[in-house]
């Protein structure tokens, strides 16, 4: 088995004290499944405003996937959701400082239907429903994890393997402190992002299907990367990019 502590890298320093737009989640059994993918492929699906991040002569692009756990506003009172998600997201530079640390998100699917469409009605985030079930177990020898949707739009199947992997692609892939999107009118918009330390566990990927990754050709994806629970908030509404 292989554990790691993700690096905390600046994002410490970036929280803001919580007010009424923050959202409070905790995220479970998390799996990042990564592909390299061809720059002049994924430069067709990126705004003009945001490069990509290049390793190893390609781009990355992964599929988070995970359930969330008490979803709910930063405010007292408010009832705490349930769900499971699947963030497709390429790493992108920041606009201003050529910084890596960010991702746009080339799809964002959740298992609730009302939750994707309040979503958009609020924010403009194009969330689309999708019926994705998320399972993890460990019964000692090691975690194997499982996430599929009826449709097959979603299939993947993972178990606990030990992977080396270096600092800097560890940090890219689980520390991103800014997200960016396209609303729902096109504007390139972005918001803010802090959670708490997580120990990574590397996994060997046995099978994934992830149907919005058609457009891109990719070979065996890398080794993937496990976290059993971790905190996050998420600062909203959504700014336009600057």
């Amino acid at each position: 088995m292989t554990m790691i502590d993700a690096p905390a890298g600046d994002i410490d320093r970036l929280r803001r004290p919580l007010r009424l737009g923050h959202v409070l989640v905790t995220l479970e059994d998390l799996l990042i499944v990564t592909w390299r993918v061809p720059e002049a492929e994924l430069r067709r699906h990126l705004p003009n405003a945001l490069q990509p991040v290049i390793d190893a002569g390609a781009c990355l692009v992964s599929a988070a996937v995970f359930r969330n756990r008490a979803l709910r506003p930063a405010v007292a009172g408010f009832p705490r959701m349930r769900s499971s998600q699947m963030n497709v997201r390429a790493y992108v530079r920041a606009p201003r400082s050529g910084e890596p640390g960010s991702v746009f998100f080339l799809g964002l699917y959740v298992s609730r239907a009302w939750i994707a469409g309040m979503s958009s009605w609020l924010f403009g985030v194009p969330f689309q429903y999708l019926p994705l079930e998320v399972a993890a177990r460990d019964e000692g020898h090691g975690v194997e994890w499982h996430a599929r949707s009826p449709d097959d739009h979603l299939t993947i199947h993972a178990r606990e393997a030990d992977a080396d992997v270096d600092t800097h692609t560890l940090d890219l892939l689980t520390n991103p402190h800014t997200a960016y999107f396209l609303d729902r009118r096109g504007v390139l918009r972005r918001w803010s992002i802090w959670h708490r330390p997580q120990a990574v566990r590397t996994m060997a990927v046995q099978q994934a299907r992830v149907e919005c990754m058609r457009d891109f050709t990719v070979s065996r994806p890398l080794p993937a990367l496990y976290v059993r629970s971790v905190d996050y908030e998420v600062y909203l509404p959504p700014r336009a990019a600057s």
